[in-house]
């Protein structure tokens, strides 16, 4: 992603009492990406290639012949291809602007909906699939938002979930080392060597409590940066996306985890196999 500002990850837990903080916030996120001409430029760089591989993952873990319910589409390419691949699909966003275009795809086996993930506007169990991708980074609510999911998805139907680990101590490992080697880090997490090193410790001791210290989900939030010009590296991101609290939470909630991580490539498909919960990339399979 490109790079615009330079900023810092802030992080706040998720306590009770906090409605008027999450409606405030969703509505602040909502006006964001329901005007940003320049995230909508940002997103229409996402093409085919781009999303080759979390299509490829929806594919392998859909029945033939499912109805899939495609969550922050965005552009609304991935919903096309999955429709392509001969399912039956229906593409969201929470943006009309994003899925301007989209819609002149649209069939009697595609449709796109414009709406927010933590109010969907469809009947219980009425999909054999969910998938998201890159999407459950950027809620403010991540639990209001998964329990729709599972309302949305029939018994034995699968929820399949795609995006950054941002709470993986690879990653700003990574960031380090291609700053050591003289290469550009990463927007907002890893610019410089020390904001790197930062993160890297940061996400270690994220990590080590999570794993190993804590039975339950605790989501862990941070503001988003939502100005014009804060994109790229996830600036908008809010929520510190990773896939122990989502399994624990799908495990709570009586679903079977059919895969933790998936991985692309030599590298990623050794890690994912070995230290699925480090994998940089969140690609997760659950069945209810």
């Amino acid at each position: 992603m490109t790079q615009t500002q330079t900023t810092s990850p802030r992080t706040t837990v998720k306590r009770s009492g906090t409605v008027p903080r999450i409606n405030s916030l969703k509505e602040r996120m909502r006006e964001f990406y329901e005007t940003s001409e320049t995230y909508k430029r940002l997103l229409d760089a996402h093409d085919e290639d781009y999303l080759r591989h979390y299509v490829e993952l929806v594919i392998c873990h859909a029945p033939p012949q499912s109805k899939i319910l495609d969550l922050g589409c965005g552009n609304g390419i991935s919903a096309r291809l999955l429709n392509q691949a001969d399912f039956e699909v229906v593409g969201t966003d929470i943006s009309p602007l994003f899925l301007a275009e989209a819609q002149e795809w649209e069939n009697p086996r595609l449709r796109y909906h414009v709406c927010d993930v933590m109010e969907l506007p469809f009947e219980s169990e009425s999909f054999d699939v969910i998938c998201s991708n890159e999407l459950i980074e950027h809620l403010p609510d991540v639990e209001t938002a998964l329990t729709e999911m599972i309302r949305v998805v029939r018994k034995g139907g699968r929820i399949v979930l795609s995006g950054p680990n941002l709470c993986s101590p690879l990653i700003p490992l990574f960031d380090w080392l291609s700053l050591m080697s003289g290469k550009s880090g990463r927007p907002v997490w890893g610019e410089t060597k020390q904001q790197a090193l930062k993160q890297f410790i940061r996400n270690c001791r994220l990590h080590i409590r999570k794993r190993f210290f804590t039975k339950s989900p605790n989501f862990i939030y941070r503001e988003p940066d939502l100005q014009a010009d804060a994109i790229g590296g996830d600036a908008d991101s809010a929520y510190y996306a990773n896939p122990i609290d989502l399994s624990q939470f799908f495990r709570l909630n009586g679903f079977t985890v059919v895969k933790k991580a998936v991985g692309f490539g030599i590298k990623g498909r050794i890690i994912a196999g070995a230290f699925p919960y480090l994998s940089p990339y969140i690609t997760m399979v659950v069945q209810k």
